[in-house]
């Protein structure tokens, strides 16, 4: 899973990267809400752990950013701050979880996994526009009519459903899709997608992927 950390102390925010990717998670780093939340808006991440005094904006101010723009990611609020008005703040806010500092290692990590655990939704069924994507059978469908997929056809598709703008980075699908196989690249990517595109247009979907060399995007043809 990848975690966004953003918090002002560098030195605290790169020692929470390595505790946490010491624990199987992939983590970016930021140090200010404005980057936060570009981040955010731009990336897919699994959860968030959010330092309250940042600059520029603070915590809760990019809480409040999230949740108005109806990102449903998994937010755990750091603060040295330990008032239960602070905290009920956070979760009027909309956050799922408050860590007081200091805090142990061992008590972020198991916040983590409870907030991300708890998050957890089912996601068997994708849809965008008219189509339809069953993950668990693997299958793309158009009203009755039904193709089966491969497994990295239906993970590239999974993604960019999920994705809010519908847009990914190649990178991010090769180490996604792929965990950045040495054997596989762009031109990987692309031949997937071409393969997409084939049985959407068999479908007469009005979706499509378009791909260039850095991104690759759903569209809808009208």
């Amino acid at each position: 899973m990848r975690l966004l950390i953003a918090d002002d102390e560098v030195n605290l925010a790169r020692a929470l990267q390595a505790v946490l990717e010491d624990a199987g998670y992939d983590c970016d780093v930021c140090y200010d809400g404005n980057s936060a939340i570009h981040l955010v808006s731009k990336e897919m991440y699994d959860g968030l752990i959010l330092d309250i005094m940042m600059p520029e904006k603070n915590g809760y101010e990019v809480l409040s950013s999230i949740r108005k723009n109806k990102m449903g990611i998994p937010v755990l609020l750091l603060s040295a701050l330990n008032e239960v008005d602070d905290k009920i703040t956070g979760f009027d806010l909309g956050a799922n979880d408050y860590l007081s500092k200091p805090f142990s290692t061992k008590e972020l990590i198991a916040r983590v996994k409870v907030m991300l655990k708890e998050n957890v939704v089912d996601d068997t069924y994708l849809q965008f526009q008219d189509i339809l994507l069953n993950k668990k059978e693997e299958t793309l469908a158009y009203k009755n009519i039904k193709y089966q997929l491969s497994k990295y056809e239906c993970e590239i598709l999974s993604y960019l459903i999920k994705s809010k703008s519908h847009t990914l980075p190649i990178w991010l699908v090769l180490e996604r899709v792929w965990q950045n196989r040495v054997d596989v690249n762009h031109n990987t990517v692309s031949l997937y997608v071409s393969y997409l595109n084939r049985k959407l247009k068999a479908l007469q979907s009005c979706v499509s992927i378009q791909i260039n060399e850095e991104n690759m995007e759903l569209c809808v043809n009208i």
